[in-house]
């Protein structure tokens, strides 16, 4: 037989793929993709939630400006962190000696698998915190003439 021959004969041999291969590799990769995909979608939780606290601390701080009474401004801000769905307080204030409003907010973020832990026999060891404190603060000066 010729060596061309011979190598045709090798290229045509199919390779079988094992009974239960498949499954192997999907129980292999599974965990670390499900890892991967619930990270995205609580880093995308926690980004929307500080988006949130973000804006209703602006708004909170603008209305106080534009009305020049941080009590406007509080009711405000009360209302954008009720209807965000946060769970957290704010509080604004007029900066001293200004015509300008101060706004700050602390709001606690849930981790979807905030009680995740490793147990152990000296207890369990979390592995993420069980709240994430978020918080962010703003100051506005609106001048009306």
């Amino acid at each position: 037989m010729t060596q061309a021959g011979s190598l045709k004969r090798c290229r045509s041999v199919k390779r079988k793929a094992l009974p239960g291969q498949n499954l192997v590799e999907l129980v292999l990769t599974l965990p670390f993709m499900l890892v991967l995909i619930f990270f995205i979608i609580d880093s995308g939780r926690a980004w929307m939630a500080y988006e949130s606290a973000k804006m209703a601390v602006r708004d909170a701080a603008y209305t106080a400006s534009i009305f020049q009474n941080p009590e406007v401004g509080q009711q405000q801000l009360n209302f954008k962190i009720v209807a965000s769905g946060l769970k957290g307080s704010g509080q604004v204030s007029q900066v001293p000696n200004q015509h300008a409003y101060r706004a700050s907010i602390t709001v606690q973020f849930t981790p979807l698998f905030g009680d995740l832990a490793i147990p152990t026999i000296s207890g369990p060891i979390p592995l993420l915190p069980v709240t994430i404190p978020i918080t962010y603060s703003n100051v506005t000066d609106v001048a009306l003439y």
